[in-house]
């Protein structure tokens, strides 16, 4: 074999002889690149989950959500005349009457999506505030003049959250009032909203806190 062979020979052994050994720390490379890049994503699920991702703290007030508009915690009760109860969205709600002292779906409190028979007075400014909506308003002009609506609860548009709320702590033949913050009104105290017809105001501004005078008259299907 000629010098010019082997030499070819031995400049192919030395090139795949660097080849592998760029192979092999590129692996090892990429391995420790791995590792760091699972042992980084642990780190950050472990912050997140602690609350905190890269810094910053996730406020008390999103971590604890409270229930949804219109809803109330299943133990929260109005047990004494006189004695109000708040609930975690604002709705104020002071028993005058707790009604029926029996038990049962059709006793209540209702549920939402319960379909119920109610009185209500609903002011603006104050419990002695002007009316702006009732139910003997809307009554008066049905064919046969009652003066109260059917309402189904967290589905019917007609009334605001604050009233199914309230409403939730009564029983049957229960007589109450609410203060109703504006977060509970007609699109959450967004947008100012139209009066009835013939409410002694006829707009109501955003924002503004109603005053509710509630009767639970019967629960039609729980």
């Amino acid at each position: 074999m000629g010098r010019s062979a082997m030499a070819g020979r031995r400049w192919l052994l030395l090139v795949l002889v660097a080849l592998a050994l760029s192979l092999r720390f590129s692996g090892v490379r990429l391995a420790a690149f791995s590792a760091g890049a699972a042992g980084a994503a642990t780190a950050c699920r472990r912050q997140w989950l602690q609350g905190s991702v890269l810094g910053l703290v996730i406020p008390p007030a999103l971590a604890e959500e409270g229930p949804p508009l219109g809803s109330i915690p299943k133990d929260l009760k109005a047990t004494a005349v006189g004695e109000k109860v708040t609930t975690p969205n604002g709705c104020v709600y002071e028993p005058l009457d707790l009604g029926t002292e029996e038990t049962g779906p059709r006793s209540g409190p209702p549920r939402g999506g319960a379909n119920v028979q109610l009185k209500y007075t609903a002011r603006l400014e104050s419990f002695s505030g002007p009316i702006f909506d009732s139910s003997e308003l809307r009554g008066k002009r049905k064919p046969n003049k009652v003066d109260f609506v059917e309402s189904r609860l967290n589905v019917d548009p007609s009334l605001p959250n604050c009233v199914f709320e309230a409403v939730k702590l009564m029983k049957v033949g229960a007589k109450g009032r609410a203060m109703c913050p504006g977060k509970l009104s007609y699109s959450e105290g967004k947008v100012a909203f139209d009066a009835d017809e013939e409410g002694e105001v006829k707009k109501i501004p955003a924002g503004a806190s109603l005053y509710y005078e509630l009767e639970l008259l019967r629960i039609i299907k729980p």
